[in-house]
């Protein structure tokens, strides 16, 4: 099962997300993620937070959304907590939406959640798309994209690719190491991630060009 999790900050547009949300059979809005589900159209089933940032006219349009309220002074952000549930209702896939924008802290925090063992697959702000990758991965991609990579977790990453303008064979990676501004050569690249996790990020905006 497919489940989304929306954030506060800058999110894709609706043409972009739409299908992507479609997949999703859970939907979580996280304190005001609910703006998210506004704009976009769609009625989570649940949302929690601490509710110190959610517009109020937004929740009244949705009054069968259960809500999951937590004090302020927690340990685990919303996004965790939003995470976390994801995973209780059984989403084996969690999608993020949102975060882009706004304070580098809160940037940085959700970017952190890839280090973990129970990581997010995919996280959309405004601009980007950031992936997680284990195992074998085919990606479709724009000809000419650029994208970046970067190891995440403890163990050290090696992985092979196809399709990238720079490969990534016999590569080893630690944490503080990265791989920026590669290029896809072909509409379809492939990844296989023989040890350790990677992420990788790219651009939504037009094609760029090597």
């Amino acid at each position: 099962m497919e489940g989304c999790l929306l954030i506060g900050g800058k999110g894709p547009e609706r043409s972009f997300l739409g299908p992507r949300i479609a997949a999703c059979s859970l939907i979580i809005a996280a304190d005001s993620g609910l703006k998210h589900a506004r704009e976009l159209g769609i009625e989570p089933s649940e949302i929690v937070g601490d509710f110190d940032s959610v517009d109020q006219e937004d929740l009244a349009l949705f009054p069968n959304i259960r809500t999951h309220c937590f004090q302020r002074d927690k340990d685990d952000t919303d996004t965790e907590i939003g995470i976390k549930l994801l995973r209780e209702r059984g989403a084996e896939t969690v999608h993020i939406v949102g975060g882009g924008g706004g304070r580098l802290d809160h940037l940085y925090a959700v970017l952190s959640l890839f280090h973990r063992e129970n990581a997010p697959d995919h996280w959309y702000t405004h601009r980007e798309h950031i992936m997680l990758l284990q195992g074998r991965c085919s990606i479709e991609l724009p000809k000419g994209k650029r994208v970046s990579f970067f190891p995440v977790g403890t163990q050290i990453c090696r992985m092979k690719s196809k399709g990238l303008k720079w490969p990534l064979d016999q590569l080893e990676w630690r944490i503080g190491d990265f791989g920026i501004s590669n290029v896809a050569t072909r509409t379809t690249i492939e990844i296989e991630v023989e040890e350790g996790r990677l992420i990788m990020m790219y651009d939504l905006g037009h094609e760029d060009r090597a």
